[in-house]
């Protein structure tokens, strides 16, 4: 092993703050120049950030410290997207589906219905907009199928792309449309990658000009190997009042900043319950809008405690489809036509 390849096994164990995955699959390491007395590494980070240089350095040194090595010289560099560069990546972005606008829908925790957020969002917007579409990128706990009443396995084309599966004037794609009711996902870093490029590239999204995204919950590989694949237009972020969601609020926004992606706006889901006249707060109320404020994103609205919305993605029929009428339709319709104005 050269002392190129050396140190590159070394880079990789340090992972890119705040995340999971390393530096060298994250790919931010563009060159190590081992031919002159002192080691250069040429980083370029998704944006300028003075934090993320400090830390990657701090870890960078530790490393070489660590194994008797002579500190490096770091150059830093932050992406720019110019005329060359496009030039250069023709290839790779010809690949890419014929797609306008790309909408990540995030929760930093689990349990907060994202999903339901993600299903009935894009519904709301198909009612505005033509060719919308919906990936499920959430690939441990797929919820398109049961919430969409889909149990069909999807075909190829000829040329072996997947064929989305069409239902309520959406075309859907999802991990869990090619499991049996009995599979369980088990899977490292490289192989989310690989299924996400594939969901993107070697779906058949002809047609669709919007696809809305449901990302698994928290900060991981799979936001990494989306944000990789495609360039994000804009993410939103589901959260519930309660304190312990809003603290995962927080790591959201930062991922998205941190990866240049725009922050669209909040949505608080189970904000309250109406009872008759009364209002209950059962998890607090207005966490969500406070979080916006903070963070000077927009908020986009709060969705309360319905039992229809439950009752209309265990029937696989989302509310905003089976009761076009309802107040909770109405809540979605609003936050679509916000998301419609960034569109």
């Amino acid at each position: 092993m050269d002392k190129k390849d050396s140190i590159r096994n070394l880079l990789k164990d340090i992972n890119y703050p705040g995340f999971t995955r390393d530096i060298i699959s994250f790919g931010i390491i563009k060159d190590i120049d081992t031919s002159k007395s002192k080691t250069i590494i040429s980083i370029e980070l998704p944006k300028e950030d003075q934090e993320i240089a400090k830390a990657i350095s701090i870890a960078i040194n530790n490393a070489f410290s660590r194994e008797g090595l002579e500190l490096p010289e770091l150059k830093f560099a932050s992406y720019k997207k110019d005329q060359k560069s496009s030039e250069e990546n023709t290839e790779v972005s010809s690949k890419l589906p014929n797609i306008s606008t790309y909408i990540a829908i995030a929760s930093g925790k689990g349990g907060v219905g994202k999903s339901t957020v993600a299903i009935n969002l894009a519904l709301a917007l198909s009612k505005i907009l033509d060719h919308v579409g919906l990936m499920d990128a959430d690939i441990w706990g797929p919820s398109i199928p049961i919430m969409c009443g889909i149990n069909t396995k999807p075909m190829a084309t000829k040329d072996g792309k997947i064929i989305p599966i069409e239902k309520f004037n959406l075309k859907m794609m999802s991990i869990g449309f090619l499991l049996n009711d009995d599979d369980t996902v088990i899977w490292r870093g490289p192989m989310i990658h690989g299924a996400i490029k594939q969901f993107i590239e070697d779906v058949e999204w002809d047609g669709v000009d919007n696809l809305i995204i449901d990302l698994p919950p928290g900060t991981g590989d799979a936001h990494l190997s989306l944000i990789q694949t495609v360039p994000l237009n804009g993410g939103i972020i589901v959260t519930t009042p309660q304190e312990v969601a809003l603290i995962d609020v927080k790591r959201g926004i930062q991922m998205f900043r941190k990866l240049n992606v725009p922050v669209w706006g909040i949505v608080e889901n189970m904000s309250y319950l109406q009872h008759g006249d009364e209002v209950i707060d059962i998890f607090g109320r207005g966490g969500g809008k406070a979080m916006a404020k903070k963070f000077d994103v927009p908020f986009l609205g709060e969705i309360p405690i319905d039992p229809e919305i439950r009752k209309g993605g265990d029937s696989g029929n989302p509310i905003v489809f089976a009761n076009p009428d309802s107040p909770i339709t109405k809540v979605f319709e609003s936050i679509a036509t916000q998301v419609l104005e960034k569109i």
